[in-house]
């Protein structure tokens, strides 16, 4: 009985040496000794970096934190702020669910998380296809102060045919008075060329535009210059007319029933487009294009066709009685003037390939003629060009813009100090935001605090950068060469490293192949960082492509160096948050991370900064 008892005694030693030193790793595998002093300054620089939005620098810095000290939960949060601005939005996620695995009672970090999540379905949904919730406010406006008239100016028109836009440029084509009236993009002049029987005019982006006459003929009137220039003739006449790429024009004819691609500035026939036959004749009195989509009102049988310029056989059709004009707004709604006046807004599903709502949304413009856009607003005129109504968009259901937020610094006054950061606002919905006042709710040290945003306003808004293929056209802008998706974001990165953030607005091309994933990755940094997107018409633009454009405040032009014309006033400014007297900083990051919730109206922005007051 001894013996077995010994026996077991031996065992059970035996065994407990076999745990120990099973738990002891092998040399090779053997964790780094932790240098916290040494990953503190780094950690401290990624986080100096992060608020001057110095982003490639930040993950480096944070990176090399993490290597001298594997137990440093703070980076997974400040990695995953840094991911998302841009725009690696499901990278950022991440981390902030690693953090949350050691540091599950974080106040912030779920409600980060949440958002982080939002913004994301909201950018894919919208960049899909899928039409935003809204609504449309309508209301009369003068005329003379719309176009920038003076006193004794009218537009005088009389007969127009169609109405144009580009940003703040206007284009009314007085077909009975042998004239195009207009504004060009950027000015404050309203002036007038004479052209016989102006249909149309067709701005390309800069200051120049296309003018198509009544029997076919197409004139351009170049940059800078005052007389138009004839460059040939369309064998039909024409009731309407779209640019569909920067060589490629779509003309109606209620004439010869058709509608005809020429290619510019050659004017060769490059194809037309067939449609359904109806009851009556086909009449299409006015075209609009919408990337690769093309949108026909056939009066004579009151349907409006949405068709593929790619594939015939994907067009849908919408009831529409006896539509009169037509036109895209900023949203990719299709809003529909009626003989009798009324205008209808139809929202568009691109991916389900068909209009899910329609509402009229004007029913006392007896007399409109013609509808134009310019930014995220649609106009009716009538046709002596005197009396003009006006339409924008409400947000309705979840709708949400971006605040980024950056430069913190502390702002010591006699009997208070107060957090100063520098702000950007950036997302759909320019006209209503812009009539609404911010309303700022912070948190901080886990006592809720006030705050005030005040929009500032800078002559100076950053630098315009041409993403270049090899076979695209040259710009005046800073060129920088991209033949794909990946090389944009690429390149981006770098200039927005070397820059230190001074850029405004980036210009791709159409013909540029970009993923699904690569263009929601761009538009979340040009949100995050306040940057517009133009889509240089070089090819059909892709509706992916054409949607990141307008969600960024950007647009589809037909050059590579446009007229971007200025920002919303609210979109950059300062928010100045008063702490209370008693208020000192925390080192745990929940409680030291500033949450701020900005609402303008009902649309609302949310973002989080970590604020230390001894490393600002």
């Amino acid at each position: 009985m001894l013996f077995f008892k010994r026996l077991r005694r031996h065992i059970i030693v035996l065994l407990l040496f076999s745990v120990l030193f099973s738990g002891v790793p092998t040399d090779g595998a053997t964790l780094p000794a932790a240098d916290r002093e040494e990953s503190e300054r780094f950690f401290a620089l990624g986080y100096e970096d992060f608020i001057k939005r110095e982003y490639t620098a930040a993950l480096e810095n944070l990176d090399r934190a993490l290597k001298l000290n594997t137990y440093l939960v703070d980076y997974y949060l400040l990695r995953g702020l840094v991911l998302h601005r841009i725009g690696r939005t499901d990278e950022a996620v991440k981390s902030i669910r690693y953090y949350l695995e050691v540091r599950p009672r974080d106040s912030a970090a779920p409600r980060i998380l949440e958002r982080y999540r939002d913004e994301q379905f909201f950018i894919e949904q919208f960049l899909s296809g899928e039409p935003l919730q809204s609504a449309v406010v309508s209301s009369r406006k003068d005329v003379k102060t719309a176009f920038s008239l003076g006193n004794l100016q009218i537009p005088g028109v009389n007969g127009l045919g169609k109405a144009t836009s580009y940003s703040d440029g206007v284009f009314l084509s007085d077909t009975f008075g042998n004239r195009v009236g207009f504004r060009l993009p950027g000015e404050k002049l309203f002036q007038f060329v004479e052209i016989p029987s102006p249909v149309v005019a067709l701005p390309t982006g800069d200051k120049s535009f296309y003018v198509v006459s009544e029997n076919g003929e197409i004139f351009s009137l170049p940059e800078g210059e005052r007389s138009p220039v004839r460059i040939g003739q369309i064998p039909a006449g024409a009731s309407d007319a779209a640019l569909v790429t920067n060589s490629l024009l779509a003309v109606s004819s209620t004439t010869s029933r058709e509608i005809t691609l020429y290619s510019l500035p050659e004017l060769r026939p490059s194809g037309r487009l067939e449609f359904p036959e109806g009851d009556r004749l086909f009449e299409p009195v006015s075209i609009a294009v919408y990337g690769g989509w093309i949108a026909v009102a056939d009066r004579n049988n009151s349907k409006v066709y949405v068709q593929s310029f790619l594939d015939a056989q994907r067009v849908f059709v919408i009831e529409a009685d006896t539509p009169r004009d037509l036109e895209w707004s900023s949203l990719g709604d299709l809003f529909i003037l009626h003989e009798s006046g009324n205008v209808t807004k139809c929202r568009i599903s691109f991916s389900g390939e068909s209009a899910p709502e329609s509402e009229t949304v004007l029913s006392d413009a007896s007399e409109g003629w013609g509808l134009f856009s310019i930014h995220d607003r649609v106009f009716c005129i009538d046709i002596s060009g005197s009396k003009l109504w006006e339409l924008f968009p409400v947000p309705r259901g979840e709708n949400l813009a971006m605040l980024s937020l950056f430069s913190p610094s502390i702002s010591r006054e006699q009997d208070r100090e107060s957090f100063i950061l520098e702000g950007t606002i950036s997302g759909p919905f320019r006209t209503y935001m812009s009539l609404n006042p911010p309303v700022v709710t912070s948190v901080w040290n886990e006592r809720l605090l006030g705050g005030a945003y005040v929009p500032s306003v800078s002559e100076h808004h950053g630098m315009t950068l041409y993403f270049k293929p090899d076979d695209a056209a040259r710009s005046r802008n800073g060129e920088v060469p991209a033949a794909s998706g990946r090389e944009v974001l690429g390149a981006l990165m770098e200039a927005w490293h070397s820059r230190r953030g001074d850029i405004a607005n980036i210009v791709v091309t159409a013909s540029t192949p970009f993923s699904f994933e690569e263009t929601v990755q761009l538009t979340g940094f040009c949100l995050q960082n306040r940057v517009r997107i133009f889509v240089f018409a070089d090819s059909l633009p892709s509706v992916e492509l054409l949607r990141a454009a307008s969600l960024t405040g950007g647009r589809e032009t037909f050059v590579p160096n446009g007229t971007w014309g200025p920002f919303p006033a609210y979109s950059s400014g300062a928010l100045r948050i008063v702490l209370p007297a008693d208020e000192t900083s925390s080192g745990f990051p929940s409680r030291s991370t500033l949450s701020v919730y900005l609402d303008i109206g009902v649309v609302p922005t949310r973002d989080w900064v970590p604020l230390w007051p001894d490393l600002l």
